[in-house]
């Protein structure tokens, strides 16, 4: 049996794709060009409304508790600071279960 080279592929043995479409299925399948009416509306945000948006933003944001920061890089550079592994396991396997299930 001989293997043929993808380079030297018959043109008959090849299948290529057609288009049919009738004109009345084309022309039922356009939007009017102008969906405008008399309730649309446009909203523009000025830079008051923007800066609010954001100082709102950031006042929700989680805080950080310095003193646990700070706690806690001491205790790095004096060595003293333990890691469990069993717990940073249990929440790897927590933050890879949040990522499988939000897509």
């Amino acid at each position: 049996m001989a293997i043929q080279s993808i380079n030297n592929v018959n043109a008959a043995n090849v299948a290529t794709p057609t288009k049919s479409a009738n004109k009345s299925s084309l022309e039922a399948n356009k939007q009017p060009d102008n969906l405008a009416t008399d309730a649309d509306t446009i909203n523009i945000s000025t830079a008051e409304g923007i800066k609010k948006a954001v100082d709102v933003g950031a006042s929700s944001a989680a805080v950080v508790d310095e003193t646990r920061v700070a706690e806690i890089k001491a205790a790095i550079q004096s060595g003293t600071y333990k890691i469990d592994p069993d717990r940073v396991a249990e929440k790897m396997m927590q933050l890879e279960t949040k990522i499988a299930n939000s897509t």
